[in-house]
């Protein structure tokens, strides 16, 4: 699992066993402990690195958007 900062967000990347040799990523978007979002990503990855490497990409992007409609501003990759 990888963890970063974006704005105002806590956004963890993650991954699970999807079928058996493949990874699926995801991403958890928080803010002070509360879980304001959650997703799946759909490709399915040969090892566990990727994965999760893809699930925080996504998590940053969205979290990005979130700061950008919120504040009016996108952070970049770090606060």
């Amino acid at each position: 699992m990888t963890h970063r900062k974006i704005g105002y967000f806590d956004v963890e990347g993650s991954c699970y066993v999807a079928k058996p040799g493949r990874w699926r990523g995801k991403y958890t978007i928080s803010e002070d402990g509360e879980e304001l979002a959650e997703k799946l990503c759909t490709t399915l990855h040969e090892n566990e690195e990727d994965a999760c490497a893809e699930g925080l990409t996504l998590g940053v992007t969205a979290a990005r958007k979130l700061m950008k409609e919120r504040e009016g501003f996108d952070p970049g990759e770090h606060e």
